[in-house]
């Protein structure tokens, strides 16, 4: 039987049902672990696991913080990226203070004081971090290895072709290095 269940709610009645099961008798156990069973759908040994087990304490739930960095400076920094060739976060941490006060002197960005703070105060982990997506689409797809015509026609061996004789056998020569000789 499957049931719809999640972790946490398994776990809370787990922790209700966990002290009943540790102070009943034998045959209470089994009426009571035949119920637990049928409520959360776990197999009888994992179920008996799991009310054996200590108490669980209720799992902390993830905060989601406020990102401090806006579509703008995600936007400002994927410029400066690009104007940079595309370096990589601890890079660019280190470039920023150069680059991004020549691009506004030069009249090439401009971006408001509390932009220009946050670009300048991130982490280059951060950086990576916001660069991620662009980095992803931008990759470029590598073209497959053109062989040339004449090597694909002509067999080449390499050091898997040889047919070495088998260790054992020997090869012998019959040549006189003498010359001819003349009978006398």
């Amino acid at each position: 039987m499957t049931t719809k269940m999640t972790h946490a709610i398994r776990m809370e009645l787990a922790n209700a049902v966990r002290v009943r099961y540790a102070a009943a008798a034998n045959k209470d156990k089994r009426r009571i672990l035949e119920e637990f069973i049928a409520a959360t759908g776990y197999h009888e040994k994992s179920a008996i696991r799991v009310l054996n087990s200590p108490p669980q304490p209720r799992s902390r739930q993830t905060r989601q913080r406020p990102s401090l960095y806006d579509e703008a400076a995600r936007g400002a920094l994927i410029v400066l990226w690009e104007a940079s060739d595309r370096v990589c976060g601890k890079r660019l941490k280190a470039l920023l203070p150069i680059l991004l006060p020549a691009l506004e002197r030069n009249d090439h960005l401009k971006l408001e004081e509390e932009i220009r703070h946050k670009i300048l105060s991130m982490s280059a982990a951060t950086i990576d971090r916001l660069l991620q997506m662009p980095r992803r689409t931008m990759r470029t797809k590598k073209k497959p290895r053109v062989v040339p015509e004449p090597r694909r026609r002509i067999k080449m061996r390499t050091f898997a072709d040889w047919n070495e004789p088998l260790p054992g056998s020997m090869e012998m020569h019959l040549v006189a290095h003498c010359g001819e000789a003349q009978p006398r």
